[in-house]
């Protein structure tokens, strides 16, 4: 019997992709300064304010601040328009050294007897559904968001696409688990205000590209 598997992604400019990449850019920044940087960071992101939390045990000292404006600022976020905006928008930083506790299980004489520290279990699987072994689904939601991305970009046909956006695509399965069909494409996306007249082209744009 056919089913159907639905897979979405989330771009670049949604609220929960902006906290991981401001929180990989400083792991990223301690990293290039001090290779044994130990970093456990978190970040929070509401209207018009960031906190950044963790714990950091490094030789470098970095404008976290800074780090996390210049990642706000390359997603998109650049309008005060958008009640949240790389130059205005408040940076609480809570950020301390690492528990000594803590750093005793993670740091040895011996690289080889290395701890972890106090990590999560991730498990997953790779399939041949797609040249990068990704099923199909996500690889499609992915694609979306990133053509979507490089569009608004462009600032040439959709001028009024915000950062914030999200793709969801089903695809329909046989009983043998072979892809058949895309069942169903959506795409959500923050956008300016539209009057009732930009809204109709919008429309008329999307029906002609359809058919």
């Amino acid at each position: 019997m056919s089913y159907l598997f639905t897979s979405e992604s989330v771009s670049e400019g949604h609220p929960d992709k902006v906290a991981d990449q401001i929180s990989d850019a400083l792991i990223d920044a301690f990293l290039a300064y001090d290779p044994s940087s130990k970093v456990a960071c978190e970040t929070l992101v509401t209207t018009g304010q960031v906190v950044l939390a963790g714990e950091v045990k490094s030789e470098a000292y970095l404008d976290v601040q800074d780090i996390a404006r210049e990642v706000i600022r390359d997603i998109g976020y650049t309008r005060s328009e958008y009640m949240f905006e790389a130059n205005s928008c408040g940076i609480l930083s809570a950020i301390h050294e690492q528990s000594p506790d803590i750093n005793q299980g993670v740091v040895r004489k011996k690289p080889e007897e290395q701890g972890a520290g106090d990590q999560g279990m991730m498990f997953g699987y790779a399939c041949r559904e797609t040249d990068n072994y990704m099923p199909l689904p996500l690889e499609l939601s992915h694609l979306l968001l990133r053509e979507l991305a490089a569009i608004r970009r462009e600032k040439k046909v959709m001028k009024y696409l915000r950062p914030d956006a999200k793709s969801q695509v089903t695809i329909e399965y046989s009983d043998d688990h072979q892809p058949q069909r895309i069942d169903t494409i959506v795409i959500s996306t923050q956008h300016d205000d539209f009057g009732a007249a930009s809204v109709c082209r919008l429309f008329s744009m999307i029906r002609s590209s359809i058919t």
